[in-house]
């Protein structure tokens, strides 16, 4: 599990185990330091009614029901050991980063272990014989549909079928690179066959391989594996391969996190309905519509096709009428681009913490760092963002940073933004 490392100065002593201790020399203990309230500059809320320290306003804190401060931002009440906080509290700071609440006990900073959220990205790539040509249309050998042998054409170069291989288990492809910070299983799906069977509608006909989430991470080299020992061939039966991965999922959960799919297709589905394809459409809609309901979002990419069946199944995947990203490659370096912005889009910028709970009001007192790098709360450009008690957001390009997969996060926290 992938851990990042949080660090918060907690209040709660006895919860988390800090000792008393006297405080060391030039600290201040908080209960020798007077209000400031009714001195010139102090904050305008002094001396209002509270019940908790988010009844205060700007510069205050909740005391016996008054609002009150021992010190401002431009004072020298804390001294010269101490910090005063945004809300008017004096805390002082060893050199070791520890602090003196305010009953005298001191207590250090404590690591939390915390958890990335985990997406699943269930890859499904359509293997039909169509897929065995280049973003050209030409086949690697000359003569009639496309063979698999004969004379070279010389006007052929990489096929649809290695280009998504190559952009997901290459050298630098995608999966090797972000399978530490995202689950990947992959479906590849076609009907063998020169004809499409007549059975009844739903039925499922597709022939489908590839790698399942199991329990781990790490999953580039079973899915290049599966690659490797499956070729292009046959009928496109999107509606059926979907369902099956479906059911699959529905038999055997995968492990926590959001759950989506990446649908990657060169054609209209023609699959096993015997009333051809416009059933075959509806049934691939259908199919994308109750993942949808199941929780599982869809993102199509049409691998050198561009089509309007392939919006409708864009569309049904997000859960709107209309109007949903669908993503088209006609090169091989715009597949790579597609696939790229498709998956990382889906890798959280959310962290779990592990250990304890923070006051959400006061969240922003806390500083988070980036790779060492200071972020700025509530800043939508680069920054970060309190979700609930237990969970922070990156934001902005500090998000787009996080899913790049090699970040290292740490928060320091006052203590009493810790509230368990």
């Amino acid at each position: 599990m992938n851990r990042t490392r949080f660090t918060l100065a907690l209040l709660a002593v006895f919860a988390f185990g800090c000792e008393s201790a006297e405080p060391q020399e030039g600290s201040v203990r908080l209960q020798e330091l007077p209000s400031i309230c009714g001195e010139q500059g102090a904050p305008a809320s002094c001396d209002e009614a509270c019940m908790s320290d988010s009844g205060c306003g700007a510069g205050t804190y909740c005391d016996n029901g008054l609002c009150i401060a021992v010190c401002t931002a431009e004072g020298q009440q804390c001294g010269s050991a101490g910090d005063c906080t945004s809300n008017g509290r004096c805390v002082p700071v060893f050199s070791d980063g520890g602090v003196i609440t305010s009953d005298g006990s001191v207590c250090g900073e404590l690591e939390l272990a915390t958890d990335r959220v985990i997406p699943n990205i269930m890859v499904i790539v359509d293997r039909s014989g169509s897929m065995r040509r280049d973003f050209e249309g030409d086949c690697p050998f000359t003569g009639n549909g496309c063979p698999s042998s004969g004379t070279p054409n010389p006007d052929f170069d990489e096929a649809r079928w290695e280009s998504v291989e190559d952009a997901l288990v290459g050298n630098t492809g995608l999966v090797r690179r972000l399978d530490s910070i995202a689950r990947f299983g992959l479906t590849l799906y076609w009907k063998p066959g020169e004809d499409p069977p007549s059975m009844p509608d739903g039925a499922m006909c597709a022939s489908t391989d590839g790698v399942d989430f199991g329990q781990s991470l790490d999953n580039a080299d079973p899915i290049a594996a599966s690659f490797a020992e499956n070729d292009p061939g046959g009928f496109t039966p999107t509606a059926e391969a979907v369902e099956a991965v479906t059911s699959s999922l529905i038999s055997t959960p995968p492990p926590e996190g959001p759950t989506v799919y990446l649908l990657a297709t060169d054609g209209a589905p023609n699959g096993c309905d015997e009333d051809g394809e416009a059933v075959d459409r509806n049934n691939s809609i259908a199919a994308v519509e109750r993942a949808f309901d199941l929780g599982i979002e869809t993102f199509v990419l049409g691998v050198n096709f561009d089509d309007s069946h392939l919006q409708d199944l864009a569309n049904a995947g997000q859960g709107v009428g209309s109007g949903a990203t669908l993503w088209t490659a006609n090169s091989v370096s715009e597949l790579q681009a597609d696939l790229e912005q498709i998956v990382v889009q889906n890798i959280p910028c959310t962290v779990s913490l592990t250990d304890g709970i923070i006051d959400t009001a006061k969240a922003c007192e806390g500083t988070v760092r980036l790779n060492g790098e200071l972020l700025t709360c509530n800043d939508g450009g680069r920054g970060w963002q309190v979700i609930d008690g237990s969970t922070i957001e990156l934001t902005g390009s500090a998000c787009q940073d996080w899913r790049g997969g090699d970040a290292e996060l740490q928060a320091v926290f006052p203590c009493d933004v810790v509230v368990q």
